[in-house]
Formats: C-alpha cells, structure tokens, sequence
C-alpha cells in the first residue's frame, strides 16, 4: 500500500535479550524440566546491540530490496 511512496514494512522477531531485568525460575518443576536444557542447549541471549543491528540493517539501503520480512534475531531460539 506504501511502496509506491517508498516505504518499506518489515519486521524484527527477538528471541531472548540480555537486559537488566531479571526473571527468576522459582518453580521446582520448571527448574526440572527446564534447567538441564537451559544450561546445555539453548544460546545464549543476545545483546541489545545484536538486536538494533539488525533493526539497522533493515532500515538501511543494503536491505533496500526486503519489503514485507520478518528478520528473525534469535540466535537460534526458534531452530529448538
């Protein structure tokens, strides 16, 4: 609908980031169902550095050509 006004519309999908806010696994049954994976498998959380490059990416003329994405920057998040 705006592409003829040259405006591009795309997404970013964050997996987990690092930040200062804090979120404790309290529960007995989610630290054991959930702990050994937390420590082993899953990567770790991004930056928000990581995140705000690929928000620049998309905005810059490199990305000129993607219109209508969604950039997923998660790390590997969704591949578990």
């Amino acid at each position: 609908m705006y592409a003829k006004d040259g405006v591009r519309v795309n997404a970013i999908a964050p997996g987990g980031v690092r930040t200062s806010i804090e979120g404790a696994m309290k529960s007995a049954l989610a630290i054991d169902r959930q702990g050994q994976l937390l420590r082993t498998v899953v990567p770790a959380p991004a930056q928000a550095e990581d995140i705000a490059a690929a928000i620049a990416f998309l905005a810059s003329d490199e990305a000129r050509n993607i219109n209508g994405a969604v950039l997923t920057s998660d790390g590997g998040w969704s591949a578990l």
